[in-house]
């Protein structure tokens, strides 16, 4: 069985320390055991904070990291409209002086490794992940709760797989982005879900942790509505995570093509009956989101 936590609570540092604090001994333990513990966090549009992750979330995770030890930290995404420019909006830098041993870091001019993707007809498709990410002894994902216009949810798996993957810029009617869409959305949707499992399968986090205090629906991953649903999941199996996320909001997990595809390769659970987490919780938080407008009936 996949042990998966569901912490409840309205403040949003105090319910994620909750659900760290849960993880036990063994999250400690490789803590110290690493020469630095990467936290990847989604900063998609430094515009929106509904669409990215809040820094008290990121507060409840170093409040248990600094409690237990001294290890270095490294907070980072590729973001699609400058990470930079997250960091400064939402009030990262803060962290600077609140936690010893912190950096932020733009993925986007990371070093880089080697990976690929899946085009529509089925070949690989050569493309550069962050070395920072790829090659940290422990890796965290703090993923805030929503749904998603091409591939229904995005919660840790969708926001490590693309967010540490380091992707030329261009210039668009908004400015400098990093956009994936060329080599995820422009392939088809089948190309897009076996691109997200091929880039779980050359990299996968350790720690999920998805914020739902203020979730989405509707027109994710950016231009959605806000939820309130007072829950933070989190574990050590991320695809079990996000299969507990997916039927919070009314999804079943195979209905989202890469968490499936993942499960079939034995990365990861996605079968409730196998997920240890409280049944009679998951139907009381339980809720019908509003699907993005080219999923509703």
């Amino acid at each position: 069985m996949k042990n998966v936590i569901l912490q409840t609570g309205e403040d949003r540092r105090v319910t994620v320390r909750k659900a760290v604090e849960e993880l036990g001994e063994d999250f400690i333990t490789k803590c110290r055991a690493s020469e630095y513990i990467f936290i990847k966090v989604n900063l998609i549009d430094h515009e929106r904070q509904l669409a990215c992750t809040h820094v008290d979330a990121v507060r409840g995770v170093l409040d248990v990291i600094r409690t237990y030890c001294k290890t270095p930290v490294k907070i980072g995404d590729a973001s699609h409209s400058g990470t930079m420019a997250g960091f400064d909006n939402f009030g990262y830098e803060r962290l600077l002086d609140e936690y010893n041993k912190v950096e932020l870091i733009d993925l986007n001019d990371d070093d880089f490794v080697d990976g690929h993707t899946v085009r529509k007809d089925g070949s690989e498709n050569p493309i550069r992940r962050s070395k920072t990410a790829v090659e940290a002894q422990m890796k965290i994902c703090i993923a805030p709760l929503k749904v998603h216009d091409d591939v229904l949810l995005d919660a840790c798996v969708y926001s490590w797989t693309t967010g540490t993957w380091i992707v030329p810029s261009r210039i668009s009617v908004v400015g400098r982005v990093w956009a994936r869409w060329p080599w995820l959305q422009e392939e088809g949707q089948i190309a897009h879900s076996q691109s997200i499992m091929e880039l779980y399968k050359q990299s996968k986090c350790d720690v999920a942790i998805v914020d739902g205090i203020i979730a989405m629906e509707g027109n994710g991953p950016v231009e959605g509505s806000m939820v309130e649903m007072g829950v933070v999941v989190a574990g050590y199996d991320p695809v079990a995570v996000d299969a507990v996320c997916a039927t919070l909001i009314g999804l079943e997990p195979l209905e989202i093509g890469y968490l499936q595809m993942i499960a079939r390769e034995e990365l990861g659970e996605i079968d409730l009956s196998k997920i240890n987490v409280p049944p009679m919780l998951i139907t009381e938080l339980a809720k019908q989101f509003r699907l993005p407008q080219n999923f509703e009936n």
